[in-house]
């Protein structure tokens, strides 16, 4: 590909999402109409974003007829009366709800196009509504995933709550609230970067990887962490966790991952999506 012809595609490979839902301006969708015949990689991403948008509109709930939804909310008013307590028997107490544990990001996404964000979101969002489903967030015991020894340094306790032992399996809920509380710690040091890393290479549930992208993020000016999340990046599979160390590495401006990020660009196994997202960020980084 020829330099202006890569500057092209660049330049309009933000308007490729609003062109194919028909919403660019006539005068854009005239120039990417008219740039499309002669780029075949342009043509590939209009093709995967109509491929994606048939595929949300496919999984769209139905909704359900106006006559359900009233009968269903009269037999929930009838519920809730029958369940009123008597005027001289005060209302029980409830004990308050524990808000569910949140993997939130922490890191700029401006690496990504928009079509890119758009279908990383629909990945996470899949993701999220899975864990919600299967796991079920903190201890029901007494509200504490693990209790802190003042005789152990922070990091051994991390890594040994973390593993668990031949009696006691930590649900990757557990393991997610301890990587998340481990960066909350006024003690947080070399040692728990370097348990944070091992937990984001090697920890068999992506969503507990993710979390620890997030805590080494806010841990981001400790050494050895913009190395480490360099290191992670060809070790990786779970598209969200590609996703999010490639946008850590370039929003930090981590040079020395460029040779990861062009291994990964090519990489035959790899979502398209994540291919792309590589090469977006090779771009910012050279």
């Amino acid at each position: 590909m020829k330099p202006t012809e890569f500057s092209a595609c660049h330049e309009l490979e933000a308007l490729l999402p609003a062109y194919v839902e028909r919403s660019l301006p006539a005068a854009e969708a005239e120039r990417v109409a008219a740039h499309l015949p002669n780029c075949p990689n342009c043509q590939l991403q209009v093709t995967q974003l109509r491929a994606l948008s048939d595929d949300l509109d496919a999984a769209l709930p139905e909704i359900p007829r106006t006559a359900l939804r009233a009968n269903f909310m009269a037999m929930l008013e009838q519920q809730k009366q029958l369940l009123k307590p008597e005027a001289d028997v005060p209302a029980p107490i409830q004990a308050p709800v524990q808000p569910e544990a949140k993997v939130v990001s922490m890191w700029p996404t401006a690496v990504a196009s928009n079509w890119l964000r758009v279908a990383a979101s629909i990945v996470l969002i899949a993701s999220g509504v899975f864990l919600g489903r299967n796991l079920h967030w903190g201890n029901a015991g007494n509200g504490n995933v693990a209790a802190t020894n003042p005789e152990k340094p922070a990091h051994v306790e991390l890594a040994q709550a973390l593993n668990g032992s031949k009696s006691r399996t930590v649900s990757a809920s557990d393991r997610i609230q301890l990587v998340t509380n481990s960066t909350k710690a006024p003690q947080a040091d070399d040692n728990t970067v370097q348990v944070l890393l091992n937990t984001l290479n090697f920890d068999p549930n992506p969503n507990v990887r993710l979390a620890a992208c997030e805590a080494l993020y806010r841990l981001r000016d400790a050494p050895g962490v913009r190395e480490g999340l360099a290191n992670s990046l060809p070790i990786q599979t779970d598209p969200n966790v590609q996703i999010a160390l490639i946008d850590m590495v370039v929003s930090l401006r981590v040079h020395r991952a460029v040779p990861q990020l062009q291994r990964l660009a090519k990489k035959a196994d790899a979502l398209p999506v994540v291919r792309a997202q590589a090469e977006a960020g090779i771009g910012k980084l050279i």
